[in-house]
C-alpha cells in the first residue's frame, strides 16, 4: 500500500479546511497509470487529504479495515477479491467509507450494484479529473455542519423528512417547527443554512413565510415543500426568495438532489440515472394497477 500526504494549501472557509485536513481516500485500482491519474486528480481538488492506493482486492479490503478512509475509490473488477466483493466484506465489519465505484466499462446493472452497495458515483474511464474535484468539493460539503429548519404542519411529514434527512450522506443538524410564525423567530434569532418550507402551513402560508425571513437570513437556502397541483407556485416561487422546492411523495434521493441544487454542488451521475429509473418503476407500477382496474 502506497501513502502519500499531499501539501497543504490556504483554505477559503476554515470549516471546509478542516474537514479537508481531517479526510483520508483511499484508491484501490489495478492499472498504475488510472491510479496515478485519480490520486493526482484527488490532490489537485484536495491538497491537504492523505490518499493511499492499493492494487488488489485483497489489499483493499485490509487497506478498508485498517485505516478506515472517508472517501475509497474502488474498481468493481480488482483483482482477486472483486470492488463489489470488497465494499460488502468491509461493511461487514461497519466500515462503510463515502464510495465512488469505477470501472474499464459502463456495466448493465450499474445503477442496481451501485445503489446496493449505497455507492455516491460510478465512475467509468477514462476518469476525468474535472468529475473527480467535482466530487471531492461536494464531499468536502457533506462534511461540515449544517443547520437546517424544517417548517411543516403535518407531523407525519415532519418524521419522514426528518428521518430521510438523518440519513443523507451531508452532516445535517435538523430543527423543526409547524409555525411560519415561529419559523421567523427562529431564523431572526438564529444562524440556518438552509429551511425548507411547506407551502399550505396553517395561519401565515409558506409563501408569506418566506418574504418575512428572507430580509431577516439573507444567507439561508429557502426550499418550498409543495404538492402535485402547485406547478404554477413552483413555477413563481424564486420571486418569494425560494432556491428550489421538493414535491411531495419526495424519497431520499430527492432530499440529496435537492441538497446538491442547494449548494451548488455537482450531482453525480449516479443520484441522476436513481431519479429516472425510481420514476420509471412508479409509472410502470401505475400502469400495472390501470390494467387490474
Amino acid at each position: 500500500m502506497e501513502i502519500v500526504t499531499t501539501g497543504i494549501g490556504p483554505a477559503d472557509d476554515v470549516q471546509a479546511g478542516a474537514s479537508a485536513a481531517r479526510l483520508h481516500v483511499l484508491i484501490a485500482e489495478p492499472d498504475p497509470e488510472q491510479r496515478a491519474h485519480v490520486a493526482e486528480a484527488v490532490g489537485a481538488a484536495v491538497p491537504t487529504a492523505q490518499i493511499s492506493t492499493v492494487a488488489d482486492g485483497e489489499e483493499a479490503v485490509k487497506a478498508i479495515i485498517a485505516r478506515k478512509p472517508g472517501v475509497l475509490f474502488i474498481n468493481v473488477k480488482m483483482p482477486g477479491i472483486s470492488g463489489a466483493e470488497a465494499v460488502a466484506i468491509t461493511r461487514q465489519e461497519k466500515v462503510q467509507p463515502l464510495t465512488v465505484l469505477m470501472s474499464d466499462k459502463v456495466l448493465s446493472r450499474w445503477v442496481a450494484l451501485s445503489n446496493e452497495l449505497e455507492a455516491y458515483e460510478f465512475l467509468k474511464k477514462p476518469y476525468d479529473a474535472a468529475h473527480i474535484a467535482g466530487l471531492m468539493q461536494a464531499i468536502i460539503r457533506m462534511h461540515m455542519p449544517m443547520r437546517v429548519l424544517l417548517v411543516e404542519g403535518s407531523e407525519t411529514t415532519r418524521t419522514l423528512m426528518t428521518r430521510l434527512m438523518r440519513k443523507s450522506r451531508f452532516n445535517l443538524q435538523v430543527e423543526e417547527t409547524d409555525s411560519g410564525v415561529h419559523a421567523v423567530k427562529l431564523m431572526r434569532s438564529g444562524d440556518y443554512d438552509v429551511a425548507l418550507i411547506d407551502l399550505h402551513l396553517n395561519g401565515m402560508d409558506g409563501l408569506e413565510t418566506a418574504c418575512q425571513v428572507k430580509d431577516a437570513a439573507p444567507k439561508t437556502a429557502l426550499v418550498l415543500i409543495s404538492a402535485p397541483g402547485s406547478e404554477k407556485i413552483e413555477a413563481a416561487s424564486r420571486h418569494f426568495g425560494f432556491t428550489t422546492f421538493l414535491q411531495k411523495p419526495f424519497y431520499a434521493h430527492h432530499i440529496e438532489d435537492m441538497l446538491h441544487e442547494v449548494f451548488g454542488l455537482r450531482r453525480p451521475y449516479l443520484l441522476n440515472a436513481t431519479g429516472r429509473v425510481h420514476a420509471r418503476s412508479l409509472r410502470m407500477e401505475e400502469e400495472r394497477r390501470a390494467r387490474r382496474r
